[in-house]
């Protein structure tokens, strides 16, 4: 029997309560103000990094390949990638959800399930438009014939869109937060999910096959023998899918649920990631309640309780930062006339939501979702008339430099700042310095050893590779933290 929808409703969701005062709370263990600093380990490649994200990374669906049987007829690989391969049997054939970035991608996961079965790839259904660059490989095998390959309507404009006018910047900050940039072993190397990187120009092409059938919200397919009902859905992109197998209890998706914290706003930029949506989406998984479910990223769940619970707790996550707690979430701080700053400083997750095991901030940092939100619903005036003509970083750190009586006295406050552990505060004092001298070197050594540190200490896999990209760029290469304070 299928649970009733439970929580909190999407129409509770989109209320926006101003009568309710909002209370600050007090920001706790923050990595870059050094209360995280004695929670670092080394990981398997050298890198210095947080252990608890490392014990994530390593013990979670992202620490080792597995090909999962998920129920009879269904497989999916998990732990290759960063995203999932999924294979559900027809009466002829294979049915593939997602295929990976490239060609390489797609050819390990076809060979995978050729140790299974040898049933030729029929279809293709792509979660959203991330993971579509291995499907030349699955149509290919089969000469080429009678694959279809059913989508969204708007994902081949949106992947268009994507490496199009903003393809440059996308490819750029990508590289950043995969970790393309910085050293792969050793101290200062990112310590990130597997995500296989192919020096072979023809495996690290894109393989893309466009959308041969578009499906409609709410559309019922039947494919090789099975009926699927297909869900326009919100996540990381506006063009996903849930996908119902109602025969088979199972559910496959791109939503919000994933093995870790989900990025309401990401730092490699891109469109605004409205909250409502993305709830709706979950509500939408919450409600077909099947027993297997099977997402883009992490490892399959085999039992509709835990599936409905984890959906829950997701959900109720994103709507608590948007709009639902009595007090201290987004819609009530900005009616409360509160800034980015304030918000990110005091907004903080219930325990039962900041502890969830699905909900480790391995992926995002809360504050980077709450300035999202600040700038999404808002946009970029925070109410500081200042702001409307600012004076430029330079113009800034010049006037710093005189009140300081010199660069190296501002260095030296640096410094100061350091030794309190404030190295938020130490890598901004830097800037300053840096953007009036670009070539000073021990300001730019300095913070590129603060910034390491930073990453060190950080939780989050995003912000870490950021960070040790600065480091790595700092110098056009490497520099560790041991350097960081040299004369």
């Amino acid at each position: 029997m299928k649970k009733a929808v439970f929580g909190l409703s999407l129409a509770a969701a989109l209320l926006v309560g101003t009568g309710a005062a909002f209370t600050p709370v007090q920001a706790k263990e923050l990595f870059y103000q050094g209360d995280l600093d004695a929670k670092k380990t080394t990981a398997a490649n050298g890198g210095i990094v947080n252990v608890d994200y490392n014990n994530w990374l390593t013990k979670g669906p992202f620490g080792a390949e597995k090909m999962t049987k998920v129920r009879n007829g269904v497989y999916t690989l998990s732990g290759y990638s960063i995203s999932n391969y999924t294979f559900i049997e027809g009466e002829t054939g294979l049915i593939a959800f997602d295929t990976g970035n490239n060609i390489g991608m797609g050819k390990h996961a076809l060979a995978e399930i050729r140790k299974i079965t040898d049933k030729p790839i029929i279809a293709i259904i792509y979660s959203h438009h991330h993971y579509t660059g291995g499907a030349r490989v699955y149509v290919e095998e089969g000469g080429g014939k009678n694959v279809k390959v059913y989508g969204h309507p708007d994902l081949d404009a949106n992947l268009q869109s994507s490496t199009g006018a903003l393809g440059p910047m996308q490819l750029r900050r990508a590289g950043i937060q995969l970790g393309f940039y910085p050293p792969t072993e050793g101290p200062d190397a990112v310590v990130g999910p597997a995500e296989p990187h192919f020096d072979d120009p023809a495996l690290a092409a894109s393989g893309h096959v466009p959308v041969s059938i578009q499906v409609a919200d709410g559309e019922e397919v039947e494919i090789d023998g099975i009926k699927f009902v297909f869900h326009h859905a919100v996540a990381d992109t506006r063009d996903s899918l849930i996908v119902e197998v109602p025969e088979l209890d199972l559910v496959l998706h791109n939503t919000n649920v994933t093995p870790t914290a989900f990025s309401m706003y990401t730092l490699r930029g891109d469109f605004y990631r409205d909250p409502v949506g993305m709830i709706g989406s979950i509500d939408k998984l919450r409600e077909i309640n099947a027993t297997y479910v099977v997402g883009a990223h992490g490892y399959p769940i085999t039992s509709a309780g835990e599936a409905y619970e984890i959906a829950t707790t997701h959900r109720d996550t994103y709507a608590f930062i948007y709009n639902q707690s009595i007090r201290n979430q987004s819609i009530r701080a900005i009616n409360s006339g509160k800034t980015p700053n304030e918000m990110a400083e005091t907004i903080r997750l219930p325990e039962h939501l900041k502890e969830h095991a699905w909900l480790f901030p391995a992926y995002v940092d809360n504050e980077y979702n709450v300035r999202g939100q600040y700038r999404g619903i808002v946009g970029w005036y925070a109410e500081d008339t200042a702001d409307l003509h600012p004076p430029t970083t330079k113009e800034l750190g010049e006037v710093f430099i005189q009140g300081f009586d010199g660069t190296d006295q501002l260095i030296a406050a640096a410094s100061n700042a350091y030794s309190e552990k404030k190295y938020n505060l130490t890598a901004k004092l830097l800037s300053y310095v840096i953007a009036v001298e670009p070539d000073n070197m021990k300001a730019r050594q300095f913070k590129s050893g603060c910034t390491a540190h930073n990453g060190a200490d950080d939780p989050c896999w995003h912000s870490d590779t950021q960070l040790y990209a600065d480091t790595c760029f700092a110098f056009g290469g490497q520099a560790g933290l041991d350097s960081a304070f040299a004369d």
